[in-house]
């Protein structure tokens, strides 16, 4: 399941220091942002392999922030929501533009998106509530990568894929409904302090 991590000591709230916010991880995670309306004006264009190049180099950023995070010991709350954040923002805009370019289903992004701010939601009550963050799980990581190929499979548009439509939303759809369940059930245990047999002396579950 999720791992659930106590964030750690520092400056009183409101007053953290510009060295806690002005990190290297989390300038790589807002630069994800600042890629992001290039992505969509080539998608828009359609220049599929060039959108697909810079996705690479997002995704490429998404795991270096966390990997650097963690080497120069600036893993923070702070941090985990930002980086949560933009990913969220930047798969709902590029399926939005999707929709209307590519054809890619509604009802597919719509589940995506929804899924998505359920899960931020979600994770701000219990940060709110227990003061701690919960992150992606082995589930989590499968469907984000599901949804990267997708949109990989809608950007670049390749005929001899095109037949195979209806297998990629389908696979989607059911890791999504997984990976829904998946979190309804990381929140009701985080709420409610329910561990499993066995799991009763780790700190994070």
């Amino acid at each position: 399941m999720a791992s659930c991590e106590m964030p750690p000591a520092g400056p009183p709230a409101n007053h953290a220091p510009a060295s806690r916010i002005i990190t290297l991880p989390n300038i790589l995670s807002v630069s994800r942002l600042v890629l992001l309306p290039v992505v969509l004006l080539l998608i828009m264009k359609r220049q599929g392999g060039a959108a697909a190049a810079l996705m690479l180099v997002s995704w490429l950023t998404d795991a270096l922030d966390g990997w650097f995070a963690r080497r120069l010991r600036q893993v923070s709350n702070l941090g985990r929501v930002l980086d949560h954040l933009v990913d969220k923002v930047w798969v709902g805009s590029v399926l939005v533009t999707l929709v209307f370019t590519s054809d890619l289903p509604l009802l597919v992004a719509a589940a995506v998106i929804i899924r998505d701010i359920l899960i931020l939601a979600g994770s701000s009550v219990i940060m709110k509530a227990k003061g701690s963050f919960v992150s992606s799980d082995v589930v989590g990581k499968m469907t984000g990568c599901a949804f990267a190929l997708m949109i990989l499979f809608y950007t670049l548009q390749l005929p001899a894929l095109m037949p195979y439509r209806a297998i990629v939303d389908y696979t989607v759809l059911v890791l999504i409904a997984v990976s829904g369940i998946n979190y309804v059930a990381v929140f009701l245990r985080r709420m409610s302090r329910f561990r499993l047999p066995g799991e009763e002396n780790h700190n994070g579950g």
